[in-house]
């Protein structure tokens, strides 16, 4: 259910309350007048004045209640999908997010018959980061490789915090050649832009594995591709980009 939905039924018992406060407040008056011995004329005087008043308090208390319900419930909307879409400390997608927008692209491309991309990027000796300078800073490296993702890559590209040190990208109407060159300009520019611990600089290098989406490839076959791209990467040394063959042994 949306949060407009929800307002527009708490707004619908708000304002049965508020009816139901107004003829109580005028069956109480009336009761009151009746007892107290006031002629025709005063008792309808003083019940229009009692229902105007009442009727003005209660819009103002109602949109006022209704206005601050909106934030809270648009807030607590917000709130949720952040932390059921978005990896908690990358702020990137997290990997549930990432599969399921490489599951539409892949759809998408087959359909238009474009060129898509994805890429595996690992972060280098990540393991050694940890043990000598803590989680912590193991953190402050994720959070800054996915912000350096996020601001070199276009607004049509879509990444996620795949799983550890991680993150998927997936390049939509991009063919391999052109995904290379892309991330090529990425790991290029990790490299140069060095975490600040304290006094001291940590530069960090990360590897990457690139395949182009074949239509008749299957979404684990795509990422699998992905993957050995990435091993490859690691195996000849680290901090470069490699492209997936054509054709892989599954088994691999």
């Amino acid at each position: 259910m949306s949060p407009k939905i929800i307002v527009i039924h708490l707004t619908k018992d708000i304002n049965r309350f508020l009816v139901l406060n107004i003829l109580a407040v005028m069956l109480i008056l009336s009761c009151i007048l009746v007892f107290e011995g006031y002629d025709k004329k005063e008792m309808i005087l003083g019940i229009f004045i009692a229902f105007t008043c009442s009727l003005i308090i209660n819009l103002i208390i109602g949109r006022v209640i209704k206005r601050k319900m909106e934030k809270i419930i648009n807030y607590s909307f917000e709130k949720f999908e952040t932390q059921l879409y978005v990896d908690e400390l990358t702020s990137v997608y997290n990997r549930t997010t990432g599969i399921n927008r490489l599951i539409e692209e892949m759809s998408r491309a087959k359909r238009h018959k474009q060129s898509l991309s994805i890429a595996m990027l690992d972060i280098d000796n990540f393991k050694l980061i940890n043990d000598t300078y803590g989680h912590l800073v193991g953190d402050r490296v994720l959070n800054h490789i996915a912000l350096q993702i996020k601001n070199l890559i276009r607004k049509s590209d879509v990444v996620s915090r795949y799983g550890g040190e991680e993150f998927l990208i997936i390049l939509p109407q991009t063919d391999e050649i052109n995904s290379f060159i892309v991330l090529e300009r990425l790991r290029e520019h990790i490299a140069k832009q060095p975490v600040s611990i304290g006094n001291q600089e940590l530069y960090i290098t990360v590897s990457i594995g690139i395949t182009e989406v074949d239509i008749n490839d299957s979404l684990t076959d795509t990422i699998q591709k992905a993957d050995i791209a990435l091993y490859q990467a690691k195996r000849s040394g680290k901090n470069r980009v490699e492209i997936a063959p054509k054709y892989f042994n599954a088994e691999v």
